[in-house]
């Protein structure tokens, strides 16, 4: 049986770890052949103070596809966006994606790059078109102020998360997880739909009033299946990060595959992630569950190396301004071979959400 094969359209840089750079290592790994299609060509991630390169346009990359096609190389099992910057550029990609359906059924994954932390890094004329171009997508992974963005809609605690997460389904996409959201763990704990020892033990930590990190994913499948939402806690550091989003939504396409696949006999039942023996887990979390694993890894062996730059203590923001510093902070991929290979799933815990609030004990 031949490979799967994923066209990845994002960005590049000759050095460091974002976009396709962070994309590519960890999709061979995992047993994928990747072509990919660059919207930048950098020297560096613009997080150094400066950087030379250029954009590709619009016409550029319809030419690229052009190549592709008359060579008869566009037989696709799966297709990966990432940054693509401009309207013109999105609309490309639009066009692109439209004639690959042509070809087969390529499974889309819509990591649709648009800003953090409440900022925008493209023009906002972008944002209507992600959301024609979601309609297309089998699965997307916005951060928390994407998903916001695209659903018109802040998330300020779980009930308002799932609102959003119901708005971006109804878009036709099937698998939707936002990588990263601000929750309280009492919030959590409140909708979670079972009981299980976890939650009991843990109960006065949930108390805090500290909100914490969470990967939430929802499955929504045909008109009358009912959708599954589960939230992952993830650890946080105080370190300087580029490229996480692209090397989740990388991990993502080939452990969805895997779930996916997995999925197709029977459904399996099983007491993993801290729930119950008769709790039937999705594809989606299944995969997401192995893509936090190996976040969590990357991430740490990441932030211990920036540690051992600022001699123990925090990454001071002016350090970050150095191209020294921020050299050493590139994420410790190549590194993270075997934690790519095999995630280590232990203490990475899904619960799943239910929309009625638990009174609290």
């Amino acid at each position: 049986m031949s490979s799967p094969r994923v066209l990845s359209i994002q960005s590049h840089m000759v050095s460091g770890y974002c976009g396709n750079k962070a994309a590519t290592f960890p999709l061979q790994l995992l047993g994928f052949d990747v072509d990919v299609m660059n919207t930048v060509n950098f020297s560096n991630h613009t997080g150094y103070p400066s950087w030379t390169g250029e954009r590709a346009t619009g016409e550029h990359l319809l030419q690229l596809y052009k190549g592709l096609q008359t060579n008869g190389l566009v037989e696709y099992t799966h297709i990966l966006t990432g940054y693509i910057g401009s309207a013109q550029n999105l609309s490309a990609v639009t066009e692109i994606i439209a004639q690959l359906r042509t070809h087969g059924d390529p499974f889309f994954v819509l990591d649709p790059v648009m800003g953090d932390n409440g900022q925008l890094y493209v023009h906002s004329d972008v944002i209507p078109l992600y959301r024609k171009l979601m309609k297309y997508a089998n699965a997307i992974t916005p951060n928390q102020f994407e998903a916001e963005i695209l659903a018109d809609k802040k998330i300020t605690d779980v009930k308002s998360c799932l609102e959003v997460l119901d708005i971006l389904h109804t878009t036709g996409v099937e698998n939707v997880v936002i990588t990263s959201v601000s929750l309280l763990p009492s919030d959590v704990a409140a909708h979670a739909a079972h009981w299980h020892p976890h939650h009991h033990h843990h109960h006065k930590d949930e108390e805090t009033t500290e909100p914490s990190m969470y990967c939430v994913c929802s499955s929504k499948g045909d008109q009358d299946e009912t959708k599954k939402v589960f939230a992952i806690g993830f650890p946080t550091y105080d370190g300087y990060f580029t490229g996480t989003g692209d090397l989740f939504s990388a991990l993502l396409v080939a452990w969805l595959d895997e779930a996916l696949v997995e999925a197709q006999p029977p459904a399996k039942a099983g007491s993993a992630y801290g729930l119950g023996s008769k709790e039937m887990h999705t594809p989606l979390v299944r995969a997401c569950v192995k893509v936090v694993a190996t976040m969590k890894a990357v991430v740490l062996r990441s932030y211990l190396a920036q540690m051992g730059i600022t001699s123990g203590g925090q990454l001071d923001r002016t350090q970050a301004s150095s191209a020294a510093v921020i050299k050493r902070c590139e994420l410790r991929l190549i590194q993270s071979k075997k934690d790519i290979e095999q995630p280590d799933e232990q203490g990475v815990e899904a619960v799943e959400l239910s929309w009625i609030e638990k009174g609290k004990h």
